[in-house]
């Protein structure tokens, strides 16, 4: 047995839009009745969007690494397309010079299966160093994570899951302390299967 129950509204909607021609940002209200069945629809909507909005970084149809600094100024990495390998030194290699001790946070978007990153404070992405290091492996058919503090990755262990479908694979301590000391990245996809 159900009840449909009628709620008298009035709501402002904000518009913001990209377009350089339009006008930067409207108010629209509006008066009307709407049951219970309808608020909730909308409310589980703006839920499911909230989880695609990674702030003002731009995402690749291969995937993203999200990088951000103590001000939240964002850098993205984009993941290689399958069988090939991306290395990143922050002190010279686009798309992130200047980067070098300066990341705090991580943020995985959409990043495929398989697909093993790499993250060193040193400038040369090699594992068995004298540096931190860090690799990581995607377990999910599209990984995506929430905002990661690179402080916290020391306190991970080998093969613990980090979130669903990130899992730390291998590393190596030489400063427990890497915040804003990520200086390297390299990610390594896997190879697409052949066709059959």
């Amino acid at each position: 047995m159900s009840t449909n129950r009628t709620v008298r509204f009035q709501t402002v909607f904000k518009v913001v839009t990209l377009n350089p021609n339009a006008v930067a940002l409207s108010t629209i209200t509006r008066m009307g009745h709407v049951t219970m069945k309808h608020i909730k629809a909308f409310a589980f909507g703006l839920l499911l969007a909230s989880q695609l909005i990674y702030s003002d970084s731009v995402l690749s149809a291969t995937g993203t690494l999200i990088l951000r600094d103590k001000d939240n100024a964002i850098c993205s990495i984009y993941v290689p397309g399958p069988g090939q390998t991306a290395e990143y030194n922050f002190f010279i290699s686009p798309p992130c010079p200047g980067w070098s001790d300066r990341t705090r946070t991580i943020q995985l978007a959409e990043i495929p299966s398989a697909t093993i990153i790499f993250l060193a404070d040193s400038g040369g992405c090699e594992k068995y160093t004298t540096s931190t290091w860090f690799e990581f492996r995607t377990t999910k058919k599209q990984t995506s994570t929430s905002i990661i503090q690179t402080e916290y990755l020391t306190g991970y262990h080998i093969q613990q899951i980090i979130e669903p479908g990130l899992q730390l694979i291998d590393r190596y301590i030489y400063d427990p302390n890497f915040r804003d000391k990520l200086s390297c990245v390299k990610i390594t996809t896997s190879r697409t299967p052949p066709s059959p």
